[in-house]
């Protein structure tokens, strides 16, 4: 999850800039800007080349930049596209660090910089040297901090770093305490608060799309996050970065039909970097609510993606479309290609990979009980599941994965008293295996004991949820747990 949430973060995460002599945001770069946060690469590069030429002097294009290379990395997170930005980004460090010191910009953009180096290396796994990144971009924000208390792009990074640091799980809290990283949920979520009171900040709506997501992610408050939306009118048309915003949180919300909507009026002309991931979504809201073309965008977005994340992932949602509508061969197909993709960066990936090494058909009827429920349709979810005679389900996952979908289920429908029951004997009944299914019922049973001021026996269930071995979603379930125990002050 903190993988996922950090990128979603970082997609809206550039800074408002002010008027100083090696800073200047003029006509150029406000037209740049706007372009390269529609997707609009080719326009914002030219606009941005244009003002190097037109006012030499102006550091503040190098910034501008360096969101380009970010942006195209987190889009497609291709190994050879990497390799080929890593130079560029320390070429701009190095030109902005003869820029004026006397700017709060100076010490700013470098931060800035760093951060979504960090996030780079985050994302092919170099971790230990993206923590050293984080770690140069907190310190230089500190010092700016000191020089420039009021200076609010400032105070809307350290707002990002300050959640961010507060959802670090327990295990890797110590070290960040070692490197001088600190922070909380709380304490960062009231600086991006203070932020969003001013109305006259340039890029406001940006900062509503960081603070709704961490929401969404870290708060768990999924009402205040689609509200989040609704209430800022976020304008769509040309825009293709609010297309992604919107129908993440809308997928994240249990709000399936915005999802297709949203995704199925999107544009697609050539302006636009290329964005794949757009059709996996569209293709997946669709199998969520048993389309019959729900195919035609998974295999669309196989055949243009170029990057690593989501390849096993997009083939296995492949692999149930054709279980649930009956083509067995077809599934064991695709799961042998899930098996042949080498990467599995995401924990979706891995779950995939997961699936495909058992070598067994899943039960079909779970399954689509399954996919209903991811879609928000809860309703035929429940009549799905209640078709199955758990009696004869014969595999000890399957009788698993039944106690936890049903809880699942109910939960959703604000039956929490039955669902409690359900998620306790998935419990009961999985602790013991390494299945996902006991641990994420932990996660999601301590949530309703949360909601019910029950907050030690919350706790229990959020330390439970990481104490569990997990075959699958390992990073999610521990640190939403994590920030469970953050949110109830245990350290």
């Amino acid at each position: 999850m903190i993988k996922r949430l950090t990128i979603l973060i970082l997609f809206a995460s550039i800074h408002t800039i002010g008027n100083c002599q090696t800073y200047v945001l003029n006509q150029n770069c406000k037209q740049a800007y706007q372009s390269i946060f529609k997707l609009k690469f080719n326009e914002g590069s030219a606009l941005l080349e244009k003002e190097k030429k037109e006012n030499p002097k102006n550091y503040l294009p190098y910034l501008l930049e360096n969101y380009i290379d970010f942006l195209k990395l987190f889009i497609n997170d291709n190994t050879a596209l990497y390799h080929d930005i890593e130079p560029r980004i320390q070429a701009r460090l190095e030109k902005i660090k003869n820029g004026n010191t006397a700017s709060p910009f100076y010490l700013y953009t470098q931060a800035d910089i760093h951060l979504q180096y960090a996030f780079c290396k985050i994302k092919f796994g170099e971790y230990v040297s993206a923590v050293f990144e984080v770690r140069k971009a907190y310190v230089l924000l500190m010092e700016n901090q000191k020089k420039f208390p009021d200076f609010q792009p400032n105070i809307k990074s350290l707002g990002l770093l300050h959640t961010l640091f507060g959802a670090i799980p327990d295990n890797y809290k110590f070290g960040a305490r070692l490197l001088g990283l600190k922070g909380s949920i709380n304490e960062g979520l009231k600086e991006l608060d203070s932020i969003l009171k001013d109305d006259n900040f340039f890029f406001r709506e940006e900062t509503i799309m960081m603070y709704t997501l961490l929401i969404l992610h870290v708060q768990q408050d999924k009402k205040l996050a689609w509200g989040m939306i609704e209430q800022t009118n976020i304008s769509l048309e040309d825009n293709l970065l609010h297309y992604f915003i919107a129908a993440t949180v809308a997928s994240h919300t249990g709000k399936n039909e915005k999802v297709v909507s949203i995704l199925s009026a999107k544009p697609s002309d050539n302006t636009y970097y290329p964005f794949p991931f757009l059709n996996f979504m569209l293709g997946n809201a669709k199998l969520n609510k048993l389309d019959s073309d729900a195919d035609f965008y998974i295999k669309k977005f196989i055949s243009e993606n170029k990057g690593r994340s989501y390849q096993k992932e997009a083939n296995r949602k492949l692999a149930w479309y054709y279980l649930i509508h009956d083509k067995p061969e077809l599934y064991r197909q695709c799961m042998q290609n899930v098996l042949s993709i080498k990467d599995a960066p995401t924990d979706e990936d891995k779950s995939a990979q997961k699936e495909a090494e058992q070598a067994t058909l899943p039960n079909k009827v779970l399954l689509k009980a399954r996919v209903l429920c991811d879609g928000g349709y809860f309703e035929k979810a429940l009549e799905t599941i209640n078709s199955i005679n758990s009696e004869k389900l014969t595999s000890s996952r399957d009788q698993i994965e039944f106690y936890y979908r049903k809880a699942r289920i109910l939960q959703e429908l604000n039956n929490n008293r039955e669902a409690i029951q359900y998620y306790l004997k998935t419990i009961q009944k999985g602790e013991k295996f390494n299945y996902y299914f006991a641990a994420n019922a932990c996660l999601k049973l301590a949530y309703l004991l949360e909601i019910q001021r029950k907050n030690d026996n919350a706790i229990r269930y959020f330390r439970k949820a990481i104490m569990l071995e997990k075959d699958e979603y390992q990073n999610s379930i521990d640190a939403e747990a994590k920030a469970g125990l953050n949110r109830l002050g245990y350290q």
